[in-house]
């Protein structure tokens, strides 16, 4: 069966395929042209998009024991508004979704990838359900090839900017559609997991903390910023001796 767990043998062949295959799509576009990369790029956007409609419609179709109900699992999560923002990210040069996708939006992916809840764990390497596991692997890939191919720059200005960016958009969009479809349709809506952790490892150690709806996802924001400025401090690290020397005058 090879069942996918974080950190068995067909999670880490999975995680080790895909970081593969990002290395290796960098070196084989890095010498193209701005429309070849641009091209590629927005073909691996799709295929986020499409592994992510894959594992959608797989759960509906054969949902988990506690069921797959539909109103529960609208594309309203950050890592599923990421995925299908993807293609988006790839083709147009918007700077604040780029920022958005590759600062909070490609940590959001891989922390899922090490604290999925149950339901998502267990299912055989080879069932489609599994793209859960690479869409989310693809919402970190696609920006940070963006980056490394040149057609992304991200700046530090842009780590808090991001993060605001997803706080504006749970304030006005999410929060306000998770309580009317609360009120009026189904009780357990929880989009952008403020209501109920989910069995999400990191989500349910802040509930213990903070059992309060809501406010106890608040220190994700703080303890996401210090992950978002080693992405930039990496970044920075690596292009550094790609900069172009500017030779100092003397007297």
């Amino acid at each position: 069966m090879l069942p996918v767990i974080p950190f068995n043998g067909p999670w880490t062949l999975i995680v080790v395929v895909m970081a593969a295959g990002g290395v290796a799509t960098h070196f084989a576009l890095r010498n193209r042209s701005f429309a070849v990369k641009r091209a590629w790029l927005l073909a691996l956007g799709c295929l986020t998009l499409a592994c992510s409609i894959a594992f959608h419609v797989a759960y509906i179709v054969s949902p988990p024991p506690g069921g797959f109900p539909l109103l529960q699992n609208l594309p309203l999560h950050l890592c599923t508004i990421m995925s299908w923002a993807m293609p988006l990210v790839a083709w147009f040069d918007w700077r604040p979704l780029r920022a958005v996708a590759f600062y909070p939006g490609a940590v959001a992916g891989l922390a899922t990838l090490v604290s999925a809840a149950p339901w998502e764990q267990g299912h055989s390497l080879f069932d489609v359900k599994t793209c859960f596991w690479v869409a989310h692997a693809l919402n970190a890939i696609v920006p940070f090839l963006l980056v490394s191919l040149g057609l992304y720059r991200p700046t530090a200005r842009q780590v808090p900017a991001s993060i605001g960016w997803v706080v504006v958009v749970g304030l006005v969009v999410i929060l306000p559609v998770t309580l009317a479809l609360r009120a009026w349709f189904d009780p357990a809506a929880n989009y952008f997991y403020l209501f109920d952790p989910e069995g999400a490892d990191i989500l349910v150690l802040l509930w213990e903390w903070i059992r309060v709806p809501i406010l106890y996802v608040l220190p994700l924001l703080v303890l996401v910023l210090p992950v978002c400025y080693l992405e930039w401090g990496v970044y920075r690290l690596l292009t550094w001796r790609s900069r172009p020397f500017v030779p100092v005058a003397t007297a």
